[in-house]
Formats: structure tokens, sequence, C-alpha cells
């Protein structure tokens, strides 16, 4: 039976999941004026999301599995000052190197909210239920960078990028304080007992469970293609398509929403392997005709259905695959959490620059095609097995 936990636990969650959108998308209609105000080029500025990123990776990799073995409150809430404080040392920064230097802390102080919300979410729940709530958080998650770049680009119109930063400021402060409120959900006689170091040998030790294997590198994959999309959309749409900052954030924000929807999508299905294969279909077919469009340079009318197609099958995938990671190493929580987060912001660390080298059209429809193809390929697999597991436990083995 579900626990009883109020609007409070979920929407902090929610929040502190969307950690990945918050690093990411507040400034991103912003990255054409930094380009300018740091006389720098804009593979220069796009680094910055692959250094953000790679902050994600790392911090989910060292937080997690301590978690495990001191708690989940204790990190989350230093986690949340590491970021406050990171958000300062952002707006002062002299040049694009300091600049992105701060920017793997700033991403590593959110790396705390993105694998803590996961294990939190994980302690709390199991199977169906651990899936339907990560669906829910994945649309409260789906809120984020909805307003997130709508907020950025309507800043850019009265502010510099420095007030965007201000932002991210006040929001980092303000869940570090709703952390605080949290209870914690991994009493001391359920952490584990080892030592530290060994805590890090589970980062390991889970890819010894297939289900998680294959749901690890199924998301991975798809992220990369999620991300190709992130990086190159600033240009794409402003650059070569002509919109400005605000109406950009509007576009984005409409993709964002479709993330949403998918995950509210996902709740519907009554298996969790349907939700996942069709999904992981559909995300095929839709970044083959994102391609398409690019390439060809067809109408934005033409390509934002496309996308909108593209972004509600990622959706729809998100929380399912997440879930049945988390539940298949339920032991390893926080281990589990740090090495499924961190494999998506890996794979958008080595998307970002990618996504920028020669025409960036074709090079962003090249990185989203492999992507795609390689969530599909392990996806099948991973519906198979996760088909199997459940007719054992019906059988009772």
């Amino acid at each position: 039976m579900k626990q009883r936990i109020g609007y409070f636990v979920p929407a902090t969650l929610g929040m502190l999941t969307a950690f990945g959108p918050i690093v990411t998308d507040f400034y991103l209609p912003s990255m054409p004026e930094m380009q300018e105000y740091f006389r720098t080029s804009p593979s220069m500025v796009a680094m910055s999301l692959t250094a953000g990123m790679i902050g994600l990776a790392l911090g989910q990799i060292l937080i997690g599995p301590l978690s495990d073995k001191w708690g989940r409150k204790r990190l989350l809430t230093a986690s949340m000052l590491l970021f406050a404080v990171a958000s300062v040392l952002c707006m002062f920064a002299p040049n694009v190197y300091v600049f992105n230097a701060m920017r793997v802390l700033q991403g590593f102080g959110g790396a705390g909210g993105v694998v803590l919300s996961k294990s939190i979410s994980a302690d709390m729940y199991t199977g169906k239920e651990l899936a339907d709530f990560m669906a829910v958080l994945a649309a409260i998650n789906g809120i984020a960078p909805i307003v997130a770049p709508v907020l950025g680009g309507t800043m850019a119109n009265f502010t510099s990028w420095k007030g965007v930063f201000c932002l991210l400021l006040v929001i980092g402060i303000l869940l570090m304080a709703c952390s605080v409120r949290l209870r914690e959900t991994l009493p001391p006689e359920k952490r584990t007992r080892q030592s530290v170091w060994h805590a890090y040998g589970n980062l390991l030790r889970v890819f010894r469970n297939r289900r998680f294997t294959l749901s690890t590198l199924a998301m991975m994959l798809t992220f990369f293609t999620f991300f190709a999309y992130i990086s190159s959309s600033p240009f794409i749409f402003q650059q070569i398509y002509g919109l400005s900052p605000f109406e950009y954030s509007l576009c984005f924000g409409l993709n964002a929403l479709m993330i949403g929807v998918g995950s509210a999508l996902a709740v519907r299905f009554h298996h969790q392997n349907t939700a996942l294969k069709w999904g992981s279909i559909d995300f095929m077919v839709s970044a083959v005709l994102v391609a398409m469009c690019q390439c060809f340079r067809l109408p934005l009318a033409v390509l934002m259905p496309c996308y909108i197609y593209m972004l509600l099958s990622f959706g729809l995938m998100q929380p399912v695959a997440t879930a049945i990671a988390l539940d298949a190493e339920r032991d390893n929580a926080g281990a589990a959490s740090a090495v499924f987060g961190a494999a998506g912001f890996m794979a958008g660390a080595l998307a970002s620059p990618l996504v920028s080298m020669g025409n960036i059209l074709v090079s962003t429809s090249v990185v989203m095609l492999v992507g795609a193809l390689g969530c599909l390929c392990l996806t099948l697999p991973l519906c198979a097995a996760v088909k199997q597991e459940g007719m054992k436990k019906l059988r009772g083995e």
C-alpha cells in the first residue's frame, strides 16, 4: 500500500530530480549573449554545458554510494549549499575558462539533488508503485524545463546572463531549505556497514545485474540523443531559424512539456514493457524524422512537430527505465542511482561538443540517430529480461 506522504515530499523530490534541466536549461537563451560577453566561440560557450554535465556525472558517482553508508539527508543539504555557492562563483567568473570550471562545481552540487531524490524514492517504494511514483516525479520534473528557458528568455530581455545565475542562486537556497525539512529515509540499521571503499565498489557490482545494465545503457543512449537536442537547439533555433531568445524559450518549453506528458502517459500502461517498447520504437522513428527535417532545412513548422514527437517518446521511456534499474538493485540503491544518473550526463557531456563539429544541422542529426538506434537495440532485450523475471515471480521461483 502506498504511503501517505502529502504534496511536500513529491514536489521537493520532483524539483531535486530536475537539477539536470535546472543546470542546463535556464541559461540556454543567453548563450549567444555569453559568447559576446566572454569574446569567445560558440563551441567554448557550449563547453559550459559539457562542464555542467561532467559535474552532474561525477557528483552522482561520488555522492550516491556515500548516501548508502551515511544516509540521504545530510548529503542532500550539503549538495544544495555547494550549488548555491557555485552559482555565485559563476556570476563573477572573469573569463570563459573560469566560468566553465565553476560550472563543473555547480553541476557537482546539483548532482546531489538528482541522485538522492532517486535513492529516497527507492527507499519509499518498490515495483509498480516505484514506477508510478517515478512517473509522478518525472511529470513534476517536466515543469522545470518548461519554466526554466521561458524565465531565462524573459530575463534576457531585462537583464544580462548574470541575472539568470542570480535566479539559480535563489533556487539553490530554497531547495536547501526544503531539504532540511525532509525526513531521513535510510535509517542507520539499513545503511551499509562496509567501508567507504566497499561502498564505491558497489558502483561496479551493480553491473552484474543484467536488467540494471541494459536499462542503464539504453537510457544512456537516449540521453545521447536528448542532449544533442539540448546543446544544439539555441544555435539552430536562434541563429538558423532566426527566433528571438523569448521565442526560442517558448518552443523549448513546449518541447519540454511533451516530456511531462509522456511521463504521465507511462502510468496508464498496465505493463512496464509496453510503455518501454513502444517508447523506444517511437523514439527511433521521431529521430529519423527530425534528422530529415534538419538535413533538408525544412520550415520550422515542419521541424517542431517532429521534435514534439521525439520528446514525448523520451518522456514515455524515462520513468519506466529508471524504475526497472533501481528496482533491480534495491540493496544498493545509492550506487545504482549514481551509476544510472551519471551515465545519462556522461552521454550528454560527449554529445554536446560533437554537435558543434562541422555543419550543426548535419552533426546533430547524426548524433541523434546513433543514440536512438542504440537505445532501440538495447530496449528490446531489456523488455524480454523484465518479462522473464515477472514470470519467475509468478511461478514463485
